[in-house]
Formats: C-alpha cells, sequence, structure tokens
C-alpha cells in the first residue's frame, strides 16, 4: 500500500474516534437541552463534570481513574460502540470516496446519523435543532456536487429532497402512530445529502426496520402497539445508499 495513503487511512480512522467522542457529548447534550461546552466533559451516568480524558471514551474504558468521583461509573459501553462506529465509517468513506467533496459529505452525513439514531433509540425523538439547519448544508454541498459535473442539473437535490419529505409526509398523515414527524424531516435532510439514491436509503430502511420489528414482536421485547423508534432504521439505510447507493441503483435497473 501506498505509505501516503496509509498514513492519510489511519489519519481518517482517529478523526473518526475523535469526531465519535463529540458525537457522545451531543447524544447525552442535546436531548436533555444541556449546553454543549459548559461542562464539556461529564459523567453520561449521573451528568456530573469529569476530567478531559472522559471526552475519549477509550482511554476512559481502559483507565480505571476515570471513574466518576460522584457515581463510581465508567463510560457506557454505547459510547465506546459509538466512537468505533464512527471511526470505522470514516475510514469507509476515505477508502470508496478518497479525498472529494463525497467525502466531506459523507463525514458529516454520518456525524448526523450517529447522534440522531442514539437519541431517538433512547428518547424516541429527532431534534429539529440537527435535522432542519443539515438538511440546508446537505443541499449547498449536493447542489455543489452535481453543478461542477453537470450545472443543467443544479435543481436535483432539491427535488428529491422534496420528494422524499411528500412520500414521508403522506405515511405519517395516514399511519401518524408508525410514522413520526421527526422521521418526515430525517427523510427530508437524507433527499438533501443523498439525491437520487435517497430512494434506495428509504427502501432499505423500511426493510431492515420492519425484519428488526418483526424480530422485536418473536422475542416479546415490544408488541404491535408498542413504538419502535425508526429514526436508527432510517439512518442505517441511509448510510447504505451513501456507500453502496449507486451500485444498488444500476443492479435494479438491470432488470428492466
Amino acid at each position: 500500500m501506498d505509505p501516503k495513503i496509509f498514513l492519510i487511512s489511519v489519519a481518517s480512522f482517529f478523526l473518526g474516534l475523535l469526531s465519535g467522542s463529540f458525537f457522545n457529548v451531543l447524544i447525552y447534550k442535546i436531548p436533555r437541552k444541556l449546553h454543549i461546552f459548559r461542562p464539556y466533559c461529564i459523567c453520561f451516568s449521573c451528568g456530573q463534570p469529569m476530567p478531559r480524558i472522559a471526552c475519549f471514551p477509550i482511554l476512559s474504558h481502559i483507565f480505571r481513574k476515570s471513574k466518576c468521583i460522584n457515581c463510581g461509573r465508567k463510560v457506557p459501553i454505547k459510547s465506546i460502540i459509538t466512537v468505533l462506529l464512527a471511526g470505522m465509517l470514516y475510514l469507509l468513506t476515505y477508502i470508496i470516496f478518497g479525498l472529494s467533496i463525497n467525502t466531506v459529505t459523507g463525514l458529516i452525513l454520518i456525524g448526523i446519523l450517529l447522534v440522531v439514531s442514539f437519541i431517538d433509540w433512547e428518547f424516541m425523538i429527532i431534534p429539529n435543532i440537527i435535522v432542519l439547519p443539515f438538511t440546508l448544508i446537505g443541499l449547498i454541498l449536493s447542489t455543489l456536487n452535481i453543478a461542477l459535473g453537470n450545472p443543467a442539473k443544479w435543481w436535483l437535490p432539491l427535488a428529491f429532497c422534496a420528494g422524499s419529505f411528500v412520500f414521508m409526509l403522506i405515511i405519517h398523515l395516514v399511519y401518524p402512530k408508525g410514522m413520526g414527524m421527526g422521521d418526515v424531516k430525517l427523510a427530508l435532510m437524507l433527499g438533501a445529502f443523498l439525491v437520487k439514491n435517497v430512494i434506495a436509503g428509504l427502501f432499505f430502511g423500511f426493510l431492515i426496520g420492519s425484519i428488526a420489528g418483526i424480530i422485536f414482536i418473536i422475542f416479546k421485547k415490544k408488541t404491535l402497539k408498542a413504538y419502535i423508534p425508526f429514526g436508527p432504521f432510517i439512518s442505517i439505510g441511509g448510510l447504505i445508499a451513501f456507500f453502496a447507493g449507486s451500485h444498488i441503483s444500476g443492479w435494479f435497473v438491470g432488470f428492466f
């Protein structure tokens, strides 16, 4: 392997680990409406201030001295999973897209979807403060990317963004208990980032969500009347579409 590629790959992974630490702070503080930076490092169990090393879950988990002096607990395993996922997804983004505008788009999208997924899973909400501003950012990045290659199609991101919103809104109006407005707005944002690949993203989101729902019911973790947060499954579908959407679309079109 080219030493330059190897070094950038390693840097991408560690950038993901570092970013994942920040994502953990957002996951904990945003739904609780806490200030992001004052204090920045806190215990995710009791909410009390922690030493700076607590900002890095893997190191905090390794060194016992990083236990919270108030409750004695270490960083939750969920926080470590978030960091590792961020590192692996950042690395995968570089491997697939190299140094390009798609990589920038991917790193932003990965962070949003990780934060949204963990918040929605725990609190069953998808905060507007995350999805709405990043819908605009997604539109800008996607429009710029398309305009550089084919200026005549600059309108595509806006069209797929609006189309995703309308599609999910219809489902929400027909079955509001199964599809919340947060999911509708998340689809809006995915349309801004993924453009035509949002179709594959929503398809996989519904597919994986349906399979997970059946599994939960079989193992009696949920009932038919229980609410299963759909945001994490839309996010998984969105990531699949981001990394492989073009290949999936080409494979699907090949049948016709």
